[in-house]
């Protein structure tokens, strides 16, 4: 059984960290708390290396390995030198330190099968997911068009604002860019009609601060908006968090950038979301303000909304998700340790 310690300030943002994965991966890979104890030390965010490379570096053992075991494309694309690379070096005054970078960009650990990585670290998600679209299912079409009517914002935001543009940094070698401030100039560009919530929009604390943030947006939310964005903070093929999911559970269609090829296009049929991919700002907000749900056939989105409650009314999908994920961490911590081993002694 592999062991393996986190380290740095980001440790609490990695597959590992969330007990649902943990209890996924007994009896393949053990958490420790002692790096000396461990044949992996795992980083999961890059400032984490520039941060502590020095201790790293004398802390680590020549038959020990380090990796960057990172959750968040947004990280990796926008702080990391060189996000597309295996293998990385960060110099310290005892000489280079090396890792392996174990990403969305650089692993397969993330390919889920039929439910993304993001739910399965809290099964919280899946258990709300299961009643709403259980709910939502039993609808019909006037139902919808009723409530589409009635619901008193034509488009919901919740993202913080984002402006600079260090956010737009992409690699469309790998199908990957950065949506963060474009997603902000789309809101920034619709009509008074749509809400914005989120740090930079309004004053206060950001909303991870809240006991459970997402519980909040769920019951705050729904049935408010016709249209909800789930425009991720990075554009990625398999890359998809709790957006999506949100928007269709409140009774919204799901507004998204992601174009052929993404795999958000498997999990929803076409008319159970809206990909904004290619439209500039200002376009997307004059469709987005424009959108008549009186004109709008509802069949596809039910039948969205019929394929979600039956993927989260399956308990053994979920199941085999977590397997999936599990057997896929093992495989990627276990191919670095087989690996060569690096110039990791003090000597560099």
């Amino acid at each position: 059984m592999l062991r393996l310690c986190p380290f740095g300030d980001y440790a609490h943002r990695q597959p590992l960290a969330y007990p649902a994965i943990r209890a996924a991966c007994a009896g393949r890979i053990e958490v420790v708390d002692d790096i000396a104890r461990a044949e992996i030390v795992a980083v999961s965010h890059t400032k984490d290396l520039d941060r502590h490379a020095e201790v790293l570096k004398a802390r680590i053992g020549p038959d020990q390995r380090l990796v960057l075991l990172s959750e968040e494309p947004f990280w990796d694309t926008v702080w990391d030198p060189d996000p597309l690379a295996r293998e990385g070096t960060r110099e310290t005054s005892r000489g280079p330190l090396r890792f392996t970078r174990l990403t969305h960009l650089t692993s397969d650990i993330y390919r889920f099968d039929r439910i993304p990585y993001f739910l399965l670290t809290d099964p919280a998600y899946a258990r709300r997911y299961a009643g709403l679209f259980a709910r939502n299912a039993a609808r019909g079409a006037e139902r919808w068009r009723a409530l589409w009517a009635a619901a008193p914002w034509q488009a919901g935001f919740m993202a913080e604002a984002r402006d600079n543009p260090k956010y737009d940094r992409g690699f469309p070698q790998a199908g990957v860019a950065g949506l963060s401030s474009r997603r902000t100039r789309i809101a920034r560009a619709c009509g008074t009609r749509s809400l914005r919530l989120g740090h930079g929009w309004q004053p206060g604390p950001r909303r991870q601060a809240l006991r459970d943030w997402h519980l909040d947006k769920l019951v705050r939310l729904d049935g408010q908006c016709r249209l909800f964005s789930a425009i991720e903070n990075t554009l990625h093929p398999d890359y998809v968090t709790e957006k999506p999911f949100d928007a269709l559970a409140m009774g919204a269609v799901p507004l998204v950038e992601a174009g052929p090829g993404h795999r958000l296009h498997e999990l929803l049929p076409e008319g159970g979301l809206w990909d904004l991919k290619g439209l500039p700002p200002t376009e997307a907000a004059t469709a987005i303000d424009s959108w008549d749900p009186a004109t709008t056939d509802p069949a596809p989105y039910m039948a969205a909304q019929r394929r979600m409650a039956a993927l989260f009314a399956d308990p053994a999908i979920l199941r085999a998700e977590y397997d999936r994920l599990a057997r896929a961490l093992e495989a990627a911590l276990a191919g670095v340790c087989d690996s060569p081993a690096p110039a990791l002694s003090p000597a560099g």
